[in-house]
């Protein structure tokens, strides 16, 4: 069952990225490091939606966004909309941080490439008591 969820999880990143042909991963079997890596990285994805659950506000400027994650070209994977009256903004922090050091890892690892478009931050603020992102495709 543990195998079972490791490949399930393995193969829902492959929907986000492409792996070159000619790379040595093999794609049907983990290796510890990279499942070590795999759990890790969903551990740290989890604890940041569960930071970011919260998003209840009264003010525009309680409403930030957060980089989160790393495209194999550069820059964040998506933005994290999240309230500063809700959230523990160091722990965030760390945890973006760590977060973006392991995906950077991952897509090493694995050889990944990606689109090089760079995303730009979106804007947030409060409507209807809850942090919104004005525009954009985010997370």
């Amino acid at each position: 069952m543990y195998k079972a969820a490791l490949i399930a999880m393995l193969m829902g990143l492959s929907a986000c990225a492409t792996v070159p042909e000619n790379s040595n991963v093999l794609k049907t079997q983990l290796d510890g490091p990279l499942a070590q890596l795999q759990l890790d990285t969903r551990q740290l994805q989890l604890r940041l939606d569960k930071l970011t659950e919260d998003k209840s506000c009264s003010h525009d400027n309680q409403c930030k966004v957060i980089p989160v994650g790393a495209r194999p070209c550069g820059g964040p994977e998506v933005y994290m909309l999240y309230s500063t009256g809700q959230t523990d903004e160091k722990m965030l922090q760390y945890t973006a941080e760590r977060y973006q050091q392991l995906k950077r890892k991952q897509n090493d690892k694995l050889g990944l490439v990606s689109t090089c478009q760079m995303l730009m931050a979106p804007m947030a603020s409060c409507q209807q008591s809850q942090c919104v992102f004005d525009q954009g495709d985010v997370r």
